[in-house]
């Protein structure tokens, strides 16, 4: 009888709070769903082997696995278990501040560098460095914490494999891969004096997180030297645990002082540094360096106001450096681009935009333009492989399509590889043809292929990650002339009406439309439950030419509100069941700032907002990102479009409810944006239009299952109550 009820209860219908809380908690665990599919796959220089890393389908804890494309089966290469003999992995606070600025929530194996001969494997844990032959076989440390306990920082293999350089105590080092004792190669670091670590904004806004590069036959390294000591001392104390040490930070801030740079060439066995002799004054962020086989040490330099690109070549005997061109734009250049030396030294591979759309360039060892290999219209978006006769792209005409193609070196047509509505990435053998092919349908998980040299399919990439519970309705489109997104109910009637949610980002370096179906599932829940949810890209955001990404320039508090509100009315227009009388607006950063920019500015558009880690005003963001897009203020410039483009001058006319959600530990955009915000509220008279969420202790991207579950409950709560 006891077994025929548990089996009649197990059998009963759940109810819908129930599949609700059921769909969270799995939403939550598996992080959408893509917890246990490959990752940073890369194929050995041989192309015998492909490593990735994988987390198991519920736990994010990276793991190493090589899988072998003569026979087609994986194996793991080590785990994280192994290594920590049963303990809990230790990171330290500069680790932690890494991960943050890199966007890495997951733990274990977070990367892993290959040596040049892929022969050797070099992961990190909890402060030591381990190296693990590609074929398998026992892992062995290499570099770990002192005799004080500091640990170690970003460690990185020497290309002939001999030797492993990290950072320890501030101090870059250097230790032989065989064993024996490390020897440091700098000295002089203090708190306001940094070696071998990219200093804040070139990790947060240039996408440069190294700090140090080898140079092509290991003989020596060079590395940055950032001074800190005229940077503004900000407090960023977390509130919900002031017994952690941390507070004081040097935090550039729009029209003040920014880090001065210098790079330095060292010896790999000691010795002094030779210094790079440019203009520091001139060029105060070093936005790329480049040292590979074949080119020069190759410095980008970039201009206070992101106006001026300079590329020199520098001679690390004597630190001399020349100019093998530069680059202008009139509003701001986007110095994250592409650029590698061909392996012979004839060549450099460039990217520019100077022609109105993304091109890739051929230049000659000394800078001069040999050809453009794509047109501005091609939708180039980035190298995927430099091979012998031909480099292959990534192309995304539509800007939510991407495929492969292959461009001839010496001027003829280019090919498709990988072209149709799915979108496709892939990881190429550097010496050979093997290659692993990532095609995302419109629904489902990405899936990995792994091709032979011939040709010959060796096998898939194993995934673990579980099915997600249903597929998205997704319908991408243009409107108005912006790519958006609709997502309707699974049982949707062209009969009714719907509340709608328009779920933003709206700002620069983001898409929020894209094909891939399984970036909509939290949006599908809320459609499920008698919603239309919309997105669109408006201009400023990338892949639809320079003039579309610039129109935003001075202009964050106007052309990206419009441009939703103009996408909005237009998704209306072709489908009648959207109630634009019952309009929400979800965003989370920029996307936070924009969702109660809309509430503020167009009440009547817009009935409530959930805004996430908003920037409340913009001079207290960092210099590198803001004055990109609104000019240098006072007292390094003079751009005045500062107050106009915050929120607070809006506040007086709020009258539409806000939900605002923040971290408390947040080191981008700081918790105190969203109390000065609360307290403008409160000060205008406006405290009961305001709800303040804070996550205790939670940075600016937050994946705690327990709070991530929490937190969709009270969105969708709000949502349903103030849009129904």
């Amino acid at each position: 009888m006891l077994l025929f009820l548990l089996a009649a209860l197990a059998a009963a219908p759940q109810s819908r709070a129930d599949r609700d809380l059921q769909f969270l908690k799995d939403l939550s665990e598996t992080r959408t769903w893509k917890l246990g599919r490959p990752s940073a796959v890369r194929v050995t220089p041989d192309g015998t082997r492909v490593l990735f890393l994988r987390t198991p389908s519920r736990k994010p804890d990276q793991r190493l696995y090589a899988f072998d494309v003569a026979t087609g089966q994986t194996r793991e290469l080590v785990s994280p278990e192994t290594l920590l003999k049963g303990g809990e992995e230790q990171l330290s606070t500069e680790e932690r501040a890494r991960r943050e600025r890199m966007r890495i929530k997951l733990r274990g194996f977070t990367s892993y560098d290959l040596s040049d001969d892929g022969s050797l494997v070099l992961v990190m844990l909890s402060g030591r460095a381990y190296v693990v032959p590609a074929g398998g076989g026992a892992a062995r440390e290499v570099a770990g914490p002192d005799a004080s306990g500091s640990p170690i920082l970003d460690p990185r293999l020497s290309p002939d494999a001999q030797s492993v350089a990290f950072v320890r105590g501030g101090e870059l080092w250097v230790a032989p891969v065989k064993g024996g004792p490390a020897r440091a190669l700098t000295q002089g670091a203090t708190a306001t004096r940094t070696h071998a670590v990219a200093e804040f904004v070139a990790q947060e806004e240039l996408d440069r997180f190294a700090g140090y590069w080898w140079s092509p036959d290991s003989h020596s390294l060079a590395y940055e030297e950032a001074d800190l000591s005229g940077i503004e001392k900000l407090d960023f104390t977390d509130p919900a645990h002031p017994e952690q040490p941390a507070g004081e930070t040097r935090y550039p801030q729009p029209g003040k002082p920014n880090a001065r740079l210098a790079i330095g060439v060292v010896p790999a066995a000691g010795g002094p540094t030779v210094w790079l002799d440019y203009d520091h004054a001139r060029w105060e962020y070093v936005a790329k360096v480049i040292w590979s086989r074949g080119g020069p040490l190759t410095l980008s330099l970039l201009s206070r106001d992101q106006k001026d690109n300079l590329i020199v070549a520098a001679d690390p005997s004597s630190g001399k450096t020349r100019m093998l061109f530069a680059d202008h734009d009139d509003a701001w250049l986007n110095a994250e681009h592409d650029a590698q030396w061909l392996r012979d030294g004839s060549g450099l591979l460039w990217a520019t935009e100077r022609n109105g759309g993304w091109q890739l360039e051929l230049r000659g060892a000394d800078g001069a333009l040999v050809k453009t290999l794509t047109a501005p219209d091609f939708g180039f978006a980035g190298v995927v492989a430099v091979q012998a006769h031909s480099v292959i792209v990534r192309r995304s005409v539509r800007a939510v399509d991407e495929q492969l193609w292959s461009v001839p070196f010496d001027g003829g047509a280019a090919r498709p590889i990988a072209a149709g509505p799915d979108l496709y990435a892939a990881a190429w053998a550097r010496d050979a043809a093997s290659h692993v092919l990532t095609t995302q349908a419109m629904n489902g998980p990405p899936g990995n292929v792994v091709f032979r040299a011939d040709g010959s399919e060796a096998g898939t990439l194993p995934s673990v990650s579980e099915a997600a519970p249903f597929e998205t309705r997704l319908e991408v489109a243009q409107a108005a002339g912006f790519w958006t997104a609709l997502i309707r109910p699974h049982d949707f009637d062209s009969k009714r009406k719907y509340p709608v949610l328009l779920s933003v980002y709206g700002g620069p370096h983001v898409r929020t439309v894209s094909r891939s179906g399984d970036r909509y599932l939290t949006d599908q829940w809320i459609a499920d439950h008698g919603f239309i949810v919309a997105h669109a890209d408006g201009r400023g955001t990338p892949g639809r030419g320079r003039a579309w990404e610039r129109a935003i320039e001075k202009k964050f508090s106007e052309v990206p509100l419009e441009d939703q509100v103009a996408a909005l009315r237009a998704l209306a227009q072709r489908e009648p069941a959207m109630d634009l009388a019952r309009v929400g607006v979800m965003g989370h950063s920029f996307g936070g700032f924009l969702a109660a920019l809309a509430v503020l500015r167009r009440p009547d558009v817009f009935r409530a907002g959930v805004s996430g880690a908003p920037v409340v005003d913009w001079l207290s963001y960092d210099t590198c990102y803001t004055e990109r897009y609104l000019g240098v203020p006072p007292p390094a410039g003079t751009s005045d479009a500062y107050p106009r483009n915050g929120l607070l001058a809006y506040v007086k006319d709020a009258s539409r409810p806000l939900l605002l959600m923040h971290g408390t530990a947040d080191d981008n955009v700081h918790f105190s944006n969203s109390l000065l915000l609360e307290d403008a509220f409160f000060r205008e008279g406006q405290s009961a239009l305001v709800q303040l969420l804070p996550f205790a202790g939670q940075t600016h991207q937050f994946y705690e299952p327990s709070l991530m579950l929490r937190y969709w409950q009270r969105v969708f709560s709000f949502l349903d109550k103030e849009l129904r």
